[in-house]
């Protein structure tokens, strides 16, 4: 807890000098929040009361702190190649790569960023801003290891003469041009069948008490879209389970803080407004509890503790090409042990209120939007007292109502 606070002092120290203000502090609810967001294509960063433009006529999504808060990388480009690095004390951006802004980590516990390109992962040090150094072909898809010493990452399945080749999934160290033979075999996929097909694999995201991993095992391109295996594998390898199908939405899945909790928004079909529902299981032997009363959908979620789940949650619906006719999204808390669940919130017929965030202090956030004007609100640990924190923010990644508010919004939490 004193290495957090210390973090966000170090943040607000730079951002006081940076925006010449003399105070930063306020007996608000949102005084010690930090933020990343997009507003007009450009990126702006939050600290409590004070906002300030980062960049000018470019074109920007996807920022991401790193784990200390002294770098953003983000996307610039309408699509989205160029990946760049902006140092928070200096208000300096680097370019850090031509290629490489479709899938971009930060190290857990490091300024180094990793970054797929074409299957190539590659790493930069922005300490150091070198050139970017590979570090192995034939990727389709990784994560960071908790402890930054290297990847979980899939290989690339290859279509052959008797069909795709299966999915193996891997460690590999942090090293330059790492050696093979320092791979370290986890798992291969089963082979394709009537029950099982998978050429590549989501990102994968670790259980916090680093025993299992979650992933999405994801067909060919043409059919992820509507339908995949969500699996878990022990870190060992020694343990793989297919859970439950859903939709090609990594953030639909999440584990809780603690335990071996994972909730997940279940249904096939690319339509958010139809057969989308909230479910939880403990892992591994647990059966999977669903949450979502009859007629309704979930669009997003997010864990507050291990026994409640905010939920942004609509009227089901089939789909209309019109986005008048589609529902907005209300915020409702929902109890995991005795199946409560409470209206959080009750926007207008013509706002929704999308993406729940857990922050700091017990406070929770979200995007209240109409679907061309979107502002950020901030609410106590019950949601009540809310009270819009940033105006304006431009629209996230928009899939048939599956919208990705990580590519315009980004707050820094902190370890």
């Amino acid at each position: 807890m004193r290495a957090f606070k210390n973090t966000i002092l170090a943040v607000l120290t730079v951002l006081l000098i940076i925006t010449n203000s003399t105070t930063i502090y306020a007996e608000k609810p949102t005084e010690l929040l930090i933020a990343a967001f997009v507003r007009n294509g450009e990126l702006w960063i939050k600290v409590g009361d004070n906002e300030r433009q980062q960049t000018r006529g470019a074109y920007i999504l996807n920022p991401k702190w790193s784990y200390d808060g002294q770098w953003i990388a983000y996307t610039k480009g309408e699509h989205e190649q160029e990946l760049w690095l902006l140092q928070v004390q200096t208000g300096r951006s680097h370019l850090a790569a031509h290629e490489g802004g479709r899938n971009f980590q930060w190290q857990p516990n490091r300024n180094s960023l990793a970054f797929l390109t074409a299957q190539q992962l590659n790493w930069i040090d922005s300490d150091e801003l070198a050139k970017p150094e590979k570090i192995a072909d034939g990727i389709g898809n990784y994560s960071w290891c908790p402890d930054g010493s290297g990847f979980i990452v899939s290989m690339a399945a290859k279509l052959s003469n008797d069909g795709w080749t299966p999915v193996r999934i891997m460690k590999i160290p942090l090293t330059a041009d790492a050696d093979p033979n320092l791979f370290t075999m986890l798992y291969t996929l089963p082979k394709q069948s009537d029950d099982f097909f998978a050429v590549d694999t989501s990102i994968f995201k670790w259980s916090a008490n680093r025993r299992w991993i979650a992933f999405l095992a994801k067909p060919t391109a043409s059919l992820s879209a509507d339908g995949n295996t969500l699996c878990i594998l022990s870190a060992d390898g020694s343990v793989f389970k297919t859970l439950d199908q859903m939709v090609n939405n990594e953030m639909w899945f999440e584990w809780a803080s603690k335990d071996e909790m994972l909730a997940y928004i279940e249904g096939v079909g690319r339509e958010a407004t139809t057969n989308k529902h909230l479910k939880v299981l403990r892992i591994p032997d647990g059966k999977s509890v669903s949450y979502t009363p009859k007629g309704y959908v979930e669009q997003s979620f997010t864990w507050r503790g291990l026994q409640n789940i905010v939920t942004s949650r609509s009227k089901e619906a089939e789909w209309s090409i019109d986005p008048a006719k589609r529902q907005f999204p209300y915020l409702v808390n929902v109890k995991l042990k005795s199946h409560q669940q409470k209206l959080i919130t009750q926007p207008s017929d013509t706002y929704g209120d999308f993406n729940p965030i857990s922050l700091p202090s017990h406070q929770l956030a979200w995007i209240r939007s109409n679907r061309s004007k979107s502002n950020v609100l901030v609410a106590g640990p019950h949601g009540t007292k809310a009270e819009i924190w940033i105006e304006n923010i431009d629209l996230g990644a928009n899939y048939y109502e599956q919208r990705n508010w990580n590519t315009v919004l980004s707050f820094f939490i902190g370890k």
